[in-house]
């Protein structure tokens, strides 16, 4: 099915869900087998379905745009923090012209024949901020139920056409298998100026990669103490990141060698300290052995008491979904422990998430939501699995460029 054509069946099924959304709405509040544990509510769970989408791993997506002076038309793949690999055509009053981007970090490479060039990456390799953009509206109207629930929303994308900006309107699908953005379209009310994204392949394998091999050099020390293995202990980090990396001896350190989009603070945040220690919550200052600040926000107090256990009880930690397709990183304990009403999770220092547990029974099984990206989730799995001594981190050869 061409873009075309799947986004004129979607905005059929659009409308053939604001006729029938009053009939289908009985069907919501007694949910359904499939979902046994979470029934969904299309009205009051909008705003964390929207959420979701910045929180997956990877997508594929088709995309479109039209304008007074462009036509353009692409897929691609999007690995979320990290970066998209798109192919596509221009087409402008002076014929049509094929392209295709990679954009990583802050870099974007477009191919001119058999070569790669390179520049600042702009929004034209960076599909995934356009989607994010539209999302970000915190108004989406229900308009009803057709394979997959259907809201209105007022669309944020000037660019169109900003002397008619006022007009645009958006419609989105959320998919009812894992409640994440199926189809978006956004434009003028007679399409005559649209942009249009089908969303799917949610969180598998994806391909984006640098296409030229540039790699940066960075120095790593650490004192004495640190030393022991301390190799196979920054490899076993560095694996955990999943990044791409060269790694040997150099001198009283390491030299590590890491694809051109990463930069030194890029480096040092891989390659902190880490570690986890969990705590118990007490309501008031008063019964706290100490206060910490939920992600360092002072306007999130938490007030801490014992520790509990640190992160050598983990046996291990990886990051799974929930049924609204919400990340959580799951950590299994080497033994049952007794746990209080509420817990916090400290990593590197920094308070990340709470929980309210419901059971007074020993626990070895611990669901953990930091509310973050899956790249962010990856990095602080792999503080907790692999907790690092003090290391200095340094460009080799200077500052980078």
């Amino acid at each position: 099915m061409t873009i075309a054509s799947r986004q004129k069946t979607v905005i059929l099924q659009y409308f053939a869900a604001i006729m029938c959304s009053v009939s289908l709405s009985i069907i919501f509040s007694h949910g359904c087998a499939k979902y046994a544990k979470y029934v969904p509510d299309p009205v009051k769970d909008i705003d964390q379905w929207a959420k979701n989408f910045e929180q997956q791993k990877s997508f594929s997506y088709e995309y479109e745009m039209k304008t007074n002076f462009v036509s353009v038309r692409a897929f691609g793949d999007c690995v979320i923090g990290v970066g998209e690999r798109l192919s596509g055509q221009w087409e402008r009053g002076d014929g049509v012209q094929e392209f295709e981007y990679i954009g990583l970090g802050d870099i974007e490479y477009a191919k001119k024949g058999i070569d790669w060039e390179k520049a600042p990456r702009g929004e034209e390799s960076d599909v995934f901020t356009q989607i994010k953009r539209l999302l970000s509206f915190d108004n989406f109207e229900y308009e009803g139920f057709d394979d997959g629930f259907f809201y209105r929303f007022r669309a944020n994308v000037p660019f169109l056409a900003p002397d008619r900006r006022k007009e645009m309107i958006g419609i989105m699908k959320i998919s009812d298998d894992d409640y994440l953005p199926e189809f978006m379209w956004a434009g003028l009310p007679d399409s005559s100026i649209y942009w249009t994204a089908h969303i799917f392949d949610y969180n598998t394998y994806k391909d984006v990669k640098i296409p030229i091999k540039e790699y940066r050099e960075y120095i790593v020390s650490y004192a004495a103490q640190t030393g022991d293995d301390i190799y196979g202990k920054i490899e076993s980090r560095l694996d955990l990141v999943n990044v791409d990396y060269r790694m040997r001896s150099a001198g009283q350190g390491l030299l590590i060698s890491l694809p051109d989009q990463y930069r030194i603070e890029d480096v040092d945040k891989m390659l902190r300290t880490g570690g986890l220690s969990v705590y118990g919550v007490v309501q008031s200052g008063k019964a706290a052995t100490r206060t910490a600040y939920l992600k360092d926000d002072l306007h999130a107090p938490v007030f801490l008491s014992d520790l509990l256990f640190t992160g050598v009880l983990v046996r291990d930690a990886e990051i799974n979904f929930d049924q609204r397709s919400t990340p959580y990183i799951a950590l299994r304990l080497r033994e049952g422990r007794t746990m209080p009403h509420m817990i916090a999770f400290e990593v590197d220092s920094v308070l990340i998430a709470t929980a309210t547990l419901d059971t007074l029974y020993k626990m070895d099984r611990i669901k953990v939501y930091p509310d973050m990206q899956y790249r962010e989730m990856e990095i602080l799995r792999a503080y907790i699995k692999q907790p690092l001594g003090a290391l200095r981190i340094s460009p080799a050869g200077g500052e980078n460029p």
